[in-house]
Formats: structure tokens, C-alpha cells, sequence
């Protein structure tokens, strides 16, 4: 199946942020319940990181900030002391961001102000970290967010958790059920999400069709190495492929760029 940028709704500039953040409220909580994804990639991109002698994570549409923080845990855990997070979106959840970088395990900075991944401020120096988020950016946005990177001399890693095939659809109905089995519990609690979830149902709607965009979305290996084919000239390590995610039938999708 060939990518297909559909819209999502999150992304729309319109979209009521009381749903947006109920949305990414969601997320961070399904992301904090096991760092298994995480792990492969953790190794993959620590390893990276010592290479690029840095030990900040520059995590970009960061959302809550559930990857980050259990890439910041894992880091540590595999000998990174010094790891420390910046987490940044296009749109902040700026109470969400709070509660992340007091419960991170590692040192955390909030940026509440927007950060376009194309134009990363420069102040912002360390390992640039994109996980379920660069499905996002259409080709040409893409390749734009990969140049910045590379003209600021700043490793680039993106992690994508669903997949273009029948397992990653299946994994997006899954959710969507999880959903209206799991608010209850996710925190902080809002009489509005439980309002947008029971009543109008209106989270579970969207976080099932973004899912499913989601999934249409995702770059192959193939298409990210022709991504970076278009880049210019450059001296940077690319590694480009799939990680298995235990105990599931998905694979993950996962890009590392590494200056020299």
C-alpha cells in the first residue's frame, strides 16, 4: 500500500483544544504503561547520541511527553547519567508538559512556546527526537525538518509505534476500545473528558480516525531513505528500519541520523 497523507484532525489549527489535549492526555497515559517499544530503540539511539557527544534529547511534537519520558528513563538506565530532556510541540499542552517534566525521571525543560520542527531554534541544541509524530509532516515538510537538522550539525531520530499494514489497523481498533475502557483513569481528571468520551464520544472518534490517518501515513524504510536521498550532500550516519515490538505482531519504524 502506498502512503497516502490523509488529514488529521489533531493537526488543524481550528481544532478545540479541550479535545486536542484530552486527546494527547490519552496518549501519554497508553505510553507510560510500558517502555517494552521503547527499548530497542532506546539502545539504537543512546548509542548514537555518546557518538554525537550529547546527552540531550530534543524531543520535537512531543505531545505529553509519554516517549520521552520513557526514553529518558531508559537512557539512564543504560548508563547515560548525564541525559536530560527538552520536550517541545507546534502546539503545547503546557499543563500536560508540567506534569511530564515532574514526573521524569531524568532532568526536564518545557518550551511553551511553539517549535516548528523545520525551524528549530538553535539555543536548542542536542539530539532532535520525533516518536509517533513525523508521520505528521507531508514529503516536502519532512525533508525540510531533516535539512534543518542537518544544517545545525544536530542528530535526528524519529520512532514511528504503528505500521501501513493489517496489524497496525488492528492496533488502532484496539485502541480505539481501550479508550472507553481507560478514561476513567487517566489523569489529571476532567469532567470534560469524561463528557467528550460517554456522552458525545467524541475523543474516541477522533482518536480512532487520527489512528487510522495515522497508519496511512507512516513512512517505510524505503520511502525515509529516499526522504534523505534528497537531501543535500551531507556527512551523516543513516540508520534506516524496523524494529520488532515485543510481544506484539508490530513492527516499528525507526530513522537515526548521526553527524560524523
Amino acid at each position: 500500500m502506498s502512503r497516502v497523507h490523509l488529514f488529521e484532525i489533531e493537526d488543524q489549527a481550528w481544532f478545540p483544544a479541550v479535545i486536542r489535549d484530552a486527546m494527547t492526555d490519552y496518549l501519554t497515559f497508553m505510553a507510560g504503561t510500558t517502555d517494552k517499544p521503547f527499548r530497542g530503540f532506546a539502545a539504537k539511539l543512546g548509542a548514537a547520541m555518546r557518538r554525537a557527544g550529547t546527552e540531550t534529547v530534543v524531543e520535537l511534537g512531543t505531545g505529553g511527553g509519554g516517549p520521552a519520558l520513557q526514553l529518558g528513563k531508559l537512557l539512564r538506565a543504560g548508563g547515560m547519567d548525564g541525559a536530560r530532556l527538552v520536550l517541545t510541540d507546534l502546539f503545547p499542552n503546557r499543563e500536560r508538559l508540567a506534569l511530564a517534566r515532574r514526573s521524569s525521571a531524568v532532568p526536564a525543560r518545557v518550551i511553551d512556546a511553539p517549535v516548528d520542527a523545520t525551524a528549530v531554534p538553535r539555543e536548542l541544541a542536542g539530539f532532535r527526537v520525533m516518536c509517533n509524530a513525523f508521520h505528521h509532516l507531508p514529503p516536502p515538510v519532512a525533508t525540510a525538518a531533516l535539512a534543518d537538522a542537518v544544517a545545525a550539525r544536530q542528530g535526528f531520530a524519529l520512532l514511528e509505534l504503528v505500521s501501513r499494514d493489517a496489524a497496525g489497523f488492528f492496533q488502532v481498533w484496539v485502541g480505539f476500545f481501550v479508550c472507553l475502557l481507560a478514561t476513567p483513569f487517566v489523569r489529571p481528571f476532567r469532567w470534560s473528558r469524561l463528557f467528550f468520551t460517554y456522552v458525545l464520544a467524541t475523543i474516541p472518534a477522533c482518536v480512532l480516525w487520527d489512528g487510522l490517518v495515522s497508519c496511512l501515513r507512516i513512512y517505510s524504510p524505503d520511502e525515509l531513505r529516499a526522504l534523505v536521498s534528497a537531501l543535500p550532500p551531507n556527512d551523516y550516519e543513516w540508520d534506516i528500519g524496523s524494529l520488532k515490538v515485543p510481544g506484539t505482531p508490530i513492527n516499528a519504524t525507526y530513522l537515526i541520523a548521526t553527524p560524523r
